[in-house]
């Protein structure tokens, strides 16, 4: 790190901890100053937690030195988006350092994260991640019928992060320095559209043409998509231990409804949601009861726990119906014997 960056950062450092001291849950940094690509234009990338209202109040944009920053202040979720890679922006979260944090449960959380997001990147590719890679496709061709009615380079740059995004996705990895590496990056990637990095820089290069390189881009990409899913539904699913593993969001469901907690109750549901939907994708069946999120109602959280629980019923049905066993102890020395010896 650059002297004029670890200056500012202690200085920084020394604002919360004597102004906001109860105020900031965690401060991470990221970017140049941590990959080692810095140079004396460069900026401080900063990202902190606020705990509460006061703690918003230290974010903050400035020019010092002729140089801008932004003292970014989000919310526990858009951690949250980074480590399940609904945001792409994933190497905010992976290829952070920690230079502040509140308590010792921040500090775990903040790691929990981090693990989360890595255990995806160094995983298979998964029908969660395939249905956001099409989303962004999906957005890429928005943005293409924007180009096709007015000429605008803006349009350009959505579909080339957006295609950056999909192929990414469709890697299970993500970019870690953003434009100052895009094309060395994008050609390491373990497979990649055939002829990708050659359209990806003539849409920039040549941008006359740009409309053109951009379709074509697209049409590539949309195939290569195509051949990564049929590839995956190909493939036999294997859901033992899911139910398992995902049975702790009813129970949080639950818990959070009775304590009229609106907002932990939906986005529980919602995660659960994108997950029962991957399953029924993947095995190729639909049962309306497993869509349960359509029911919530914030004025009316019991009536969503029924429809939640009457989910949880269908969706053990299913994977028993499929052969996928569940596996449950009723004490800890049955668990115990489970493990042998």
């Amino acid at each position: 790190m650059l002297k004029k960056h670890r200056e500012l950062l202690d200085m920084l450092l020394g604002v919360i901890k004597e102004r906001y001291p109860d105020d900031i849950s965690l401060m991470i940094i990221y970017g140049s100053c941590v990959n080692g690509t810095a140079h004396e234009k460069s900026d401080l990338d900063m990202l902190f937690i606020p705990k509460t209202a006061h703690g918003r109040e230290l974010a903050r944009t400035f020019i010092l030195d002729g140089i801008g920053y932004d003292l970014w202040g989000v919310d526990w979720s858009q951690l949250e988006q980074f480590a399940s890679f609904d945001d792409m922006r994933v190497s905010v979260l992976i290829d952070s350092e920690l230079v502040y944090y509140a308590t010792n449960e921040d500090k775990l959380r903040y790691q929990a994260l981090v693990k989360e997001a890595k255990a995806i990147a160094n995983s298979q590719l998964t029908p969660d991640l395939v249905m956001k890679a099409e989303r962004r496709l999906d957005t890429a061709k928005q943005y293409l019928g924007d180009l096709c009615s007015d000429m605008s380079l803006t349009a350009v740059g959505g579909i080339l992060m957006e295609l950056c995004n999909v192929v990414c996705l469709l890697n299970h990895t993500y970019l870690r320095f953003g434009s100052k590496r895009i094309v060395e990056e994008l050609s390491a990637l373990s497979e990649l559209p055939p002829g990708f990095t050659t359209a990806f820089r003539a849409a920039i290069e040549h941008t006359e043409s740009a409309r053109g390189s951009c379709a074509t881009l697209i049409q590539i990409t949309e195939q290569f998509l195509g051949d990564k899913k049929e590839q995956l539904q190909s493939d036999t699913p294997d859901f033992s231990g899911l139910y398992e593993e995902i049975s702790s969001h009813w129970n949080k469901i639950r818990v959070a409804s009775a304590e009229n907690d609106a907002m932990t109750t939906f986005f529980a549901a919602a995660s659960l949601q994108q997950t029962l939907d991957d399953v029924q994708e993947s095995l190729g069946v639909f049962y309306p009861e497993l869509q349960f999120i359509n029911s919530f109602v914030a004025s009316n959280l019991s009536r969503f726990v029924e429809e939640a629980d009457k989910a949880e019923v269908a969706f053990v049905n299913l994977l028993q119906s499929h052969g996928i066993p569940i596996v449950r102890f009723d004490d800890l020395q049955e668990l115990r014997l489970s493990f042998g010896g």
